[in-house]
Parts: structure tokens; sequence; C-alpha cells
């Protein structure tokens, strides 16, 4: 191996590490661990490596959801959507938050939030997962529900406050940025779950 090979190696570790401490800080209401991002644009775009690490917990998110008595009838076909809105949701609410970062005059700093934004939402998968264990483990129906609840919620709170962070924006603003993913998300969803009907002549 290079020199310049193993130089970048250590680099992207030393990266990797950074988002993982930054995130599990602001995951637990340190809002220092914003600092972990920044606005190099390779860095930024080396951060989308995390939906590779988020794509497995994924699928066992949406496994241990259909352990819980939600399994579609066609479960294959259903894993097949689900694996195609995975990158269309991830890489298109990336592109479109480009246009609404302009709206909001803040489009300079789309680069240090989208860094920050795809660790979030890797860290937003495992507290889905964690929170949703006790629905699996057919745990007392009140604490299961409050769990997903609380998993929910906590996920949603950690996305509003790297991009309130971020983009130094108000917190409503930041609360209509993540709307507008959660929004993209779903519509994402539906598309794929109810395709759009086809024409012949």
């Amino acid at each position: 191996m290079s020199a310049n090979f193993v130089t970048a190696c250590r680099s992207f570790g030393r990266e990797i590490a950074a988002g993982s401490r930054g995130i599990a800080m602001l995951t637990f209401g340190r809002e220092e661990g914003i600092r972990a991002f920044n606005d190099d644009r390779d860095v930024a775009r080396r951060s989308f490596v995390t939906a590779l690490f988020a794509f497995p917990l994924f699928l066992v998110f949406h496994y241990l959801d259909w352990l819980s008595g939600t399994a579609p009838l066609e479960p294959t076909h259903a894993l097949l959507l689900d694996c195609l809105t995975f990158p269309i949701s991830w890489a298109g609410f990336a592109l479109l938050a480009q246009p609404l970062l302009r709206s909001l005059g803040v489009e300079p700093r789309w680069t240090r939030y989208i860094a920050a934004w795809n660790w979030s939402n890797l860290a937003q998968y495992l507290l889905l997962l964690v929170t949703s264990l006790p629905l699996v483990l057919h745990a007392p129906s009140i604490l299961a529900q409050t769990a997903v609840l609380v998993g929910y919620g906590w996920a949603l709170w950690l996305e509003w406050t790297v991009t309130r962070l971020t983009l130094q924006v108000s917190p409503l603003a930041a609360a209509m940025v993540v709307a507008a993913d959660v929004g993209f998300g779903a519509i994402v969803s539906l598309i794929t779950i109810y395709p759009l009907p086809t024409f012949s002549f």
C-alpha cells in the first residue's frame, strides 16, 4: 500500500471517530458536539458513508417491526421497495436541502449541515431500533408504546437540534426543515407503496 493510501485511511478514520463522538454528544444533549462538524466539502461528501452504516439497521428495524405483527402479505416485494426508498430518501433530501436552505438564506451552511445531518440519520436509526425492542419483546403495552413514542420524539428532537445549530436559524425555521425532511420521506414511501398508474395507448 502506498503512503498516500495509508494517510487517507487514517484521515478517514479520524473523521469517523470525530463524527461518532460529535453525534453521540448531541444525542445526549451536549450541544458542543456540533464542533465535530465543519464546512469542509470533502468531509461532508465522505460523511455519506453513514448511509452504509445505517442500512443494516434499517433492515433490522423493519424485520423487528414485522415480527411485532405488521408483516406485509408479500415480504419480499415489500423489502425490495423498502430498499429502494432508503437511498432515494437519503440522497434525495440532501439535494432538496440546497434550494430549501437557499429560501431561508442559509445555503452557504449546507455543507456543515449535511455532514451533521448524515450522522444524525445514523443516530436516529439507532434510537428507533433500541426503543422498538420492548415492543418486539412483548413488553406490557403501555411500556412498549411509550418506548416507541420516546424513540420517535428523541429522533426528531436530535434532527431539530442538529439543524438549529448547524444552520444557526430560529427554532421555528429548524422545525420547518425537519418537517420537510419527514414529509419528503413520507412522500417517497407512499409513491413506492402506491405507484402511479400506468397508461396504455
